[in-house]
This record gives structure tokens, C-alpha cells and sequence, in this order.
């Protein structure tokens, strides 16, 4: 895979990968330049604060995640939506249990973290919710909130024990479960 030239981007790939691996908190500036092969004074050029990089990290993972429902989205029935989403867990089994959900790990540390950040916790979630609720609502179900919250934390939950197990088999048996249940639906 070719090396991406553009410092700003390396930065920003540099800075999700530890992000996810090691923590918001924990990742320095040094961490994120060294990983992108940049000078260290070379990432207050792009970003100002370690802030700025939290925010373009959340809107980044956003606009992922957006991407994946917008693919999912065009498939015709909402009940065809879902089992397409979960793909995404299926597909990516090995790197959940690696270092688990990068939206959910992110939403959880910026909750926790003390910070200005915070309150950024809570539209990782959202966009997650949000598209849920409106497929089981297209699917004529009168509690489709609850079904979306139970759809978002089983997939959560997945990935939070197939990480503490460090377990691909787990979001096998998982996606499979959740595949039964909205068939069942």
C-alpha cells in the first residue's frame, strides 16, 4: 500500500490508530508524529491542541460510520438494512477482538475523560441510534426505540467482550444471534 503523502492525513490515520489501540488520553503528539513519520513540530501546523485532533478524530469516525449506513441505506427494506450492517462486525471480527468498537471505545473514554471533549461522547453514539431507530420505525414496529437500543448494545456489548476475551468467535456467535432475531422480527 503506498505511503499517503499528505502530512495532514498520515496525522489524522496516525492518531486514529493509537486512539484506538492505546486511548485518547494516553496517545501523546510525539505518539501520533512518530507513527506518521512527521516532525513532531510539524503537527501544530495541522492541529493547534490535542483537542483538534480529538474532534477531527469523532467527526472522522462519524462520517465512517456514515458512509457504512449510507452502503447499508440502499438496500430496499429496512429489515435487509440491518442484516447488512452487520456485516461490518462480521467482516471486521479479528480487529474487534484486537481493540474493540472504535465509536463505543471513543464515546466512553471522551465521557469519562474530564475533558472539553466530553460532550463529544454522545454523537458517536447517536449516528449509530439514530439510523437504527429509523429502520425498525420504516419496519412498522411501534418500539422502535427500545429495538434500536437493544440492536446498539448487543453490537456494543459484542465488541466490548470479544476484546476483554480477545475473541473473533464471539462476534461470530453474536452476528449470527442478531441475524435470527431480526428475521424474527
Amino acid at each position: 500500500m503506498p505511503r499517503n503523502t499528505n502530512k495532514r492525513e498520515r496525522l489524522i490515520g496516525a492518531a486514529d490508530r493509537l486512539i484506538l489501540r492505546q486511548g485518547f488520553k494516553q496517545t501523546t503528539l510525539s505518539d501520533i508524529a512518530n507513527d506518521a513519520g512527521v516532525p513532531l513540530g510539524n503537527v501544530y501546523y495541522y492541529f493547534k491542541t490535542k483537542r483538534e485532533i480529538g474532534e477531527t478524530i469523532v467527526r472522522t469516525r462519524i462520517d465512517v460510520t456514515r458512509q457504512w449506513l449510507d452502503e447499508c441505506s440502499r438496500e430496499t427494506d429496512p429489515r435487509e438494512r440491518l442484516l447488512k450492517f452487520l456485516e461490518f462486525p462480521a467482516c471486521n471480527r479479528e480487529a474487534l477482538a484486537e481493540s474493540g468498537c472504535a465509536l463505543g471505545t471513543l464515546s466512553y473514554e471522551l465521557r469519562h475523560s474530564g475533558s472539553p471533549l466530553d460532550e463529544m461522547s454522545r454523537p458517536l453514539m447517536d449516528v449509530m441510534l439514530e439510523w437504527t431507530e429509523r429502520q425498525f420505525a420504516e419496519m412498522g414496529r411501534s418500539d422502535a426505540s427500545d429495538l434500536a437500543l437493544q440492536f446498539v448494545a448487543s453490537l456494543q456489548g459484542m465488541c466490548l467482550i470479544a476484546n476483554a476475551l480477545t475473541s473473533p468467535e464471539i462476534i461470530d456467535r453474536l452476528v449470527e444471534h442478531n441475524r435470527r432475531w431480526l428475521q424474527s422480527l
